[in-house]
């Protein structure tokens, strides 16, 4: 399969194009920093040498670089069986709203909102035409309409995800274009590491997961899908309750009472 991911030089996405590499699917690495792309298509291709991948840069703020970032999977793959959104940031800041610059709050509306509808629109326009196709989006905190205190902005360009794959899939009923959203929880990733607090650690501790843990879940789920409107959600209420169960068992799995990162 032909598969395109943004913002896929790190974290969550990384992981992603990891999965895909591993099963020997063909794969195009995004995002905004040439050197991160660079060595992250290194990497996948020091892990799995005979996979396919290629990268480029793409800021999907940027609607002219969607389309490059399209023209250019077309180009190496000639085709796209699956498009993810999967690029997003939340401003590297924690805290109330009026603590946020009014740039940093820009920007994760531009990237996380505007870059997502300019990945669908595009994505939809070439499988339109290509006559079949699947789109994700990421999810995040805030899609499932819970409060976000302290990272409000994120939380509301999240909050949008499941309202737009929805009005995409009645859109896109009569045709083989299958629009879906994914809901990875808790991931251990470098922000969750930078603004750990005291508070939030026996939560992330309970509900937090490795990357690739994750991303294994999610893509077996991906391929399996057949309908629209779907969310594939890693973290289910019977997974969470289960955690809270086991709670005990979970206690410094990844940082100690005082917010520290536990090596391995």
């Amino acid at each position: 399969m032909k598969i395109v991911i943004t913002g896929s030089s790190k974290g969550i996405g990384f992981s992603l194009a990891k999965e895909f590499a591993k099963n020997g699917e063909q794969l195009i690495i995004s995002s905004r920093n040439k050197e991160s792309v660079d060595q992250a298509v290194k990497d996948i291709k020091l892990l799995f040498p005979k996979t396919e991948v290629y990268g480029t840069t793409c800021d999907v703020s940027l609607p002219e670089d969607i389309k490059n970032l399209i023209s250019f999977s077309d180009d190496k793959l000639s085709g796209i069986d699956i498009w993810i959104n999967n690029a997003g940031i939340n401003g590297t800041h924690y805290g109330d709203i009026t603590t946020w610059e009014d740039k940093t709050l820009e920007s994760v509306i531009q990237i996380n909102v505007l870059g997502t509808l300019y990945g669908c629109k595009e994505a939809i326009s070439y499988m339109t035409k290509q006559g079949y196709g699947k789109i994700f989006n990421l999810a995040g905190m805030g899609s499932n309409g819970m409060a976000s205190p302290k990272m409000v902005v994120y939380g509301a360009s999240k909050a949008s995800i499941p309202q737009l794959t929805k009005s995409l899939s009645k859109e896109l009923k009569d045709t083989n274009i299958l629009i879906n959203y994914l809901s990875p929880g808790i991931v251990i990733t470098d922000f969750i590491i930078d603004n750990v607090s005291e508070e939030a650690v026996p939560i992330f501790n309970i509900l937090g997961e490795k990357p690739d843990k994750v991303a294994k879940f999610l893509v077996k789920k991906m391929y399996k899908i057949s309908k629209s409107n779907k969310n594939i959600n890693f973290s289910g209420t019977a997974k969470i309750l289960w955690k809270f169960m086991t709670a005990s068992f979970r206690k410094n799995r990844f940082f100690d009472q005082e917010g520290n990162l536990i090596d391995g």
